[in-house]
């Protein structure tokens, strides 16, 4: 908790990037950059960039000739991201807690917007899509991750099922992977007026040391997901472990739980 009413906490920012981005959302970002062909002195946006993992790497392949801007809703992930150092040959960043509907940026800002499992918590995903668009040169390009379908990320699939055995909503363990169709984001791509609008689906193993291990870190740091486990009585907390480790026991190895999940990659042209 802040310390004085005008004090950002940062208590649940400072947990996600501990505990998720190392484990579930840091192995995506060099494919995610690599999709992006990013080149010296250009301009790059990235939209709920969170902790700021992305946007750092960024600055880097931009140089200190472009120029990087992350962008997030969240103050919390906003001011852990200003306290994080800077290339000395990487672009300069400027953090901007704004909402992604509605950016403080000039049309035909950026060359290249990022956008790394965001974009399935828009409010509204076409309006947000239409506004990264605005931001872009009339040549730009827009990367963005979702992930797939919940059967396809098989730790998450695994706690849903678990939490709704409990008798326990588990819609927030499920709302990550609600944009999970392809169709569905290619279509939303093409709606927003992004051209040559593609996607493919990549799997990654999720490492983590054990069934309870997994758990707890989501209990952490998941932006979602630790609001489904709340739920969870105290007293229940440790069979709950135990079933989901059941639910993995297929993925489990003599260096802990291996467990897959699946994104798409965007890549759209403005």
């Amino acid at each position: 908790m802040p310390d004085s009413p005008n004090q950002i906490d940062t208590t649940a920012a400072r947990a996600y990037d501990a505990y998720m981005v190392p484990s579930m959302f840091g192995p995506w970002v060099g494919d995610v950059i690599a999709l992006a062909h990013l080149r010296p002195a250009e301009r790059v946006l990235d939209v709920a960039c969170g902790t700021g993992t992305a946007t750092l790497i960024a600055a880097t392949h931009v140089t200190s000739r472009g120029s990087v801007a992350g962008l997030d809703v969240d103050p919390g992930m906003i001011e852990v991201a200003r306290t994080k150092s800077l290339s000395p040959d990487g672009a300069r960043v400027a953090w901007h807690c704004e909402n992604a509907l509605k950016m403080p940026f000039q049309d035909g800002n950026f060359d290249v917007v990022l956008c790394l499992q965001g974009l399935q918590f828009f409010p509204n995903r076409l309006a947000g899509l239409r506004e990264m668009r605005r931001v872009l040169t009339t040549a730009g390009r827009l990367v963005a991750s979702v992930w797939r379908a919940i059967e396809h990320c098989k730790g998450h699939d695994a706690l849903a099922k678990v939490l709704e055995r409990y008798g326990l909503d588990a819609q927030a363990a499920r709302r990550p992977f609600s944009l999970g169709n392809a169709e569905e984001l290619i279509g939303l791509g093409q709606k927003a007026g992004f051209r040559n609008v593609g996607v493919q689906a990549m799997t990654k193993i999720m490492r983590f040391s054990s069934p309870q291990d997994f758990v707890e870190k989501l209990a952490a740091g998941a932006p979602s997901t630790r609001h489904a486990l709340a739920k969870v009585p105290d007293d229940r907390r440790r069979q709950l472990v135990e079933e989901v480790g059941a639910e993995l026991q297929l993925y489990i190895d003599a260096e802990g739980v291996g467990i897959p999940y699946a994104s798409y990659l965007l890549l759209a042209h403005s």
